[in-house]
This record gives structure tokens, sequence and C-alpha cells, in this order.
């Protein structure tokens, strides 16, 4: 039983890191067609940071959702954009206060698109990890 255990929070921390790349992608894409000016530089280090930020996030939405009844009630895609627009609004403050990007509703319209976008599809794929493994 104990590898089973171990094997389910594998399979989550999986979905939360492609979650995470996933992310990360859309940002350095929107970033690079000149889409958004957010200012984020996705170095090594950064995407690590991000990878480990996402992990808590999304262990943070499983407690979430095995807790409420209501949350396991929901649809996945509700759910998802509710918490990515719940993540965007307190990281993206956050990392503009330690001057790692602007805020996008200063940076323009493009940019707070592509990045509520990207926190929006975070969401709903790590809800959809939890959902699907939490089935299992």
């Amino acid at each position: 039983m104990k590898g089973g255990i171990y094997l389910m929070y594998i399979k989550y921390s999986s979905g939360f890191m492609i979650a995470s790349l996933i992310q990360a992608a859309i940002i350095a894409f929107a970033e690079d067609a000149g889409l958004s000016h957010l200012g984020a530089k996705l170095t090594l280090t950064q995407l690590l940071i991000h990878i480990l930020a996402g992990q808590v996030v999304g262990y943070i939405l499983l407690f979430i959702i095995r807790k409420m009844n209501i949350a396991q009630r929901l649809n996945t895609f509700v759910i998802g954009v509710i918490w990515g627009m719940i993540v965007w609004a307190g990281l993206i403050p956050i990392n503009a206060a330690q001057g790692k990007v602007k805020l996008p509703w200063e940076a323009g319209i493009g940019t707070v698109i592509s990045s509520v976008l990207a926190f929006v599809i975070f969401g709903v794929i790590a809800t959809h990890t939890i959902k699907y493994f939490g089935d299992q």
C-alpha cells in the first residue's frame, strides 16, 4: 500500500511539473512574440523556482479539493480557471515586488491576457491531474 501512495504523489508531481512547464512556455512565447511585456527572465534557476512554486500551489489545490466537498463536485475547467486566477493574483504581485516581473496591468493588455491565460492553463492541468489520479 505504501508504494501505491508514493506512486500517486509521483503522478501528482509529474502533472504539476508539466503544468508549470506549459505555463512557462506560454509566457516565454508571449514575451518572444512581443505580445507580453511582463519582463520574465527564464534562466535555469528561475525555471527551477517556477517548477517548485508550481508544486507548492498544486499541492495546496490538492488539499483544498480533498477538504471541500463542493470542489470535488465542480467541473475541472471551473476549478482550474478559478485557481489559476487566484494564483495569478497572488504570485504576480509578489514577483513584481521583488523586481522579477512588471505588473501585468501596468505593462499592457497583451501582458494581462497572456499571463492570465498561462495561469489558467496551469490551473486546469493541475485540477485535471488531481481529479484524474484521485479517481484511481
